[in-house]
């Protein structure tokens, strides 16, 4: 009865969207009145979509409905939804939408404005990195997905370099504590930022290489990124 009486009244009081212009690769719709504007996310995900598709080829021919919508102000978050019918191994189709929730005066501090940033770019690079994988790899997927972010971000020029600095400074305090289960998460998010120190161009390969793998089996239930993760994670891999 409960569950019924939510969803009449959630039928009665239907969100009040504000929607914006599409751009080219994106609908933008909120629920509230944010700090950014429409037209600054729709431009922050076309810059990140350029660069994405530079990177690692392209992306899913698709338009992506993002939803901004009002949370508590604990359970700010973003999630892709990508559903895709498989018609054969060579024919389907693709809708995505993301939706991040931020709470109602979210996005004034610069540190949320950041985050805010992160959770729109973090999924779209799902859009070429991202979905179920073989063995247990899922951290990693994650963790390559929310260091490229920030990386991204701070190379368009849409955050400042103290994020990453903070991210370092972050990841190694987690690790220092033990804090399961995000432990394996910042080794790794640790690992990529050295291997970008050492040679930059070796990571990149490497999430070109990823999004190769996922392009090809995207019409599987499950991604083996393993070969990929072996040749230039290697004997990373054997700490797990």
């Amino acid at each position: 009865m409960a569950n019924y009486q939510k969803n009449i009244q959630s039928q009665a009081n239907p969100t009040n969207w504000i929607t914006s212009t599409p751009s080219k690769h994106f609908t933008y719709k909120v629920e509230t009145n944010r700090p950014w504007k429409p037209e600054t996310v729709l431009e922050l995900l076309e810059q990140a979509h350029q660069a994405f598709e530079k990177l690692m080829g392209p992306g899913l021919d698709t338009v992506i409905e993002v939803e901004d919508r009002v949370c508590e102000s604990n359970n700010l978050g973003a999630r892709a939804e990508i559903n895709k019918r498989v018609h054969s191994a060579q024919d389907f189709t693709i809708a995505v939408k993301f939706i991040c929730e931020f709470p109602q005066n979210y996005g004034h501090a610069a540190q949320e404005r950041d985050l805010a940033y992160h959770f729109f770019v973090h999924e779209l690079f799902h859009c070429w990195i991202g979905g179920n994988v073989s063995n247990d790899y899922g951290q990693i997927v994650e963790a390559i997905t929310q260091y490229m972010t920030d990386w991204t971000l701070v190379h368009l020029g849409w955050c400042d370099e103290d994020l990453r600095i903070r991210e370092r400074i972050n990841n190694q305090q987690i690790i220092d504590t033990a804090t399961p289960p995000h432990t394996t998460i910042a080794r790794y998010k640790l690992l990529f930022d050295q291997m970008h120190a050492d040679d930059p161009e070796n990571l990149l390969a490497f999430c070109r290489d990823l999004a190769t793998c996922f392009r090809q089996q995207r019409s599987r239930e499950e991604t083996d990124i393993s070969p990929v993760l072996q040749r230039y994670l290697g004997t990373a891999l054997e700490e797990d």
